[in-house]
């Protein structure tokens, strides 16, 4: 019994990590729409009038993601829905990237001129595996495992946010 605990525990991390990313990237997105339109429509998949109306979208998408996955509630479908946006953004940088544009903008992390590259490719298609995973799993039961597992969740996010900071400003010394 103890060891299904521990598990939905971890589920449950890697769950609200992602949703605080999701939350925290489609607010910055929202706070700068033209930027974050200007990235999708320098990936020319869609027609460049479609570019502002699909900004809109995935931001709200990532917006009401990012609380769906937080709030514990329907996590299968939550995470399946997190796999498919995660899958679709890995789909549009693969395009890029096998077109050989890889000087773009990620468009991960708003404020972060992260190139595309077959390694963020990755890294998106490791979190849509995290989030399959954890759908299988679900969110311990209870009001408490749920709030130490958000900011947790929440916790792990910023630490892996600094370290990544740390490797950028490292690479730039």
């Amino acid at each position: 019994m103890m060891g299904a605990l521990a598990l939905q525990m971890a589920s449950a991390l890697g769950t609200d990590a992602v949703g605080a990313l999701f939350l925290g990237t489609g607010i910055a997105k929202m706070l700068d729409q033209p930027g974050f339109a200007s990235v999708i429509a320098s990936y020319r998949l869609v027609p460049l009038g479609a570019a502002f109306p699909v900004a809109r979208l995935l931001t709200g998408a990532q917006i009401l993601l990012g609380v769906w996955l937080c709030s514990g509630v329907l996590t299968r479908e939550a995470c399946l829905c997190a796999v498919i946006l995660l899958v679709a953004f890995a789909l549009a940088m693969g395009i890029n990237v096998a077109r050989g544009r890889t000087g773009l903008s990620c468009g991960c992390l708003p404020g972060r001129d992260t190139p595309l590259s077959s390694r963020s490719v990755m890294q998106t298609l490791l979190l849509a595996l995290l989030m399959l995973g954890a759908g299988s799993i679900g969110h311990p039961p209870g009001a408490l495992l749920g709030a130490i597992t958000l900011l947790g969740g929440v916790s792990l996010l910023l630490l892996a946010l600094a370290a990544s900071q740390l490797g950028t400003a490292g690479d730039a010394a």
